[in-house]
């Protein structure tokens, strides 16, 4: 078995250019086994388990230098403490990894379901739990384009930290008491997450009869029509409202340039009236 290897035999042996064993060398992580008169470079088989485990060490995204200071100086604990760190590293960033793909996959449920849908037309039916992770506005009134972005990005810092997967569409909360004051104010700007946690900041949507309704058109129109027509809506169905009200963007700016042809989700849980039989 060949045992010394020239530079471009060692850079094909461990599969790498030469390039990179020419900038290994020049940092002084990993330098050739010794170097001939002629100025050939010459590197061994047992560098070539150096480079395997530099390798290793790079993709789990171990800086190249401190890479390099341990191949100079193994040593079994600063090997473990190491390699444990970067295990936790790693679970880390699949967990991010993890997040971003389930805010991907309700983004691409909320579109789906925005392209499918029809508006203007109330529907009624049983929804389960729902754990929203949310952020109090404190709006009293319709709130200025400072105030909007100020407070959705104190929302999207609590989704960072909280560490929780999120769509990229934010829903929006009105309360009852409020609704049925004709007050369209949200209080809340929410995100779902996938199981209950003992954070404050978590709010359960409970599970019930919900009405369900789509609307088609601008956030201009959403306040002085979609609301009032979802209540006149669910009136006339025999039903009263029971529960706050949830707003979903389908179809936003991420969709489609025209704002009219937002799709909206209004919904919201109720009860049958009195006197009124199905």
């Amino acid at each position: 078995m060949k045992t010394v290897y020239r530079i471009s035999e060692f850079a094909a042996l461990c599969g790498v250019t030469r390039d990179t064993l020419l900038y290994y060398d020049k940092i002084g992580v990993l330098k050739p086994a010794f170097v001939a008169e002629n100025g050939y470079r010459f590197y061994t088989l047992s560098q070539f388990y150096e480079m395997d485990l530099l390798a290793i060490l790079k993709a789990s995204g171990t800086p190249l230098a401190q890479a390099g200071d341990y191949l100079h100086n193994p040593d079994a604990s600063a090997g473990l403490q190491l390699l444990q760190e970067r295990r936790k590293a790693l679970a880390q960033e699949r967990q991010r990894l993890l997040e971003m793909e389930q805010a991907l996959s309700q983004t691409i449920e909320s579109i789906r379901e925005g392209l499918n849908c029809v508006c203007g037309k109330l529907t009624v039916q049983p929804l389960d739990a729902e754990y929203l992770l949310v952020t109090k506005t404190d709006f009293t009134a319709p709130p200025t384009e400072q105030a909007f972005c100020e407070k959705i990005g104190e929302h999207f810092a609590l989704c960072e930290q909280s560490g929780f997967g999120a769509r990229f569409q934010t829903g929006e909360i009105i309360l009852q008491q409020d609704a049925l004051q004709g007050r369209f104010v949200e209080s809340y700007y929410f995100n779902p997450i996938f199981e209950p946690t003992e954070q404050t900041s978590v709010w359960e949507k409970p599970a019930g009869l919900y009405a369900v309704y789509y609307y088609k058109g601008s956030y201009d129109s959403l306040k002085n029509e979609a609301y009032a027509l979802f209540l006149k809506e669910i009136a006339e169905h025999g039903y009263q409202l029971s529960g706050d009200l949830y707003e979903d963007d389908l179809i936003d700016h991420f969709s489609t340039p025209d704002p009219a042809h937002y799709i909206l989700k209004i919904s919201a849980r109720v009860t049958r009236r009195e006197g009124k039989t199905s």
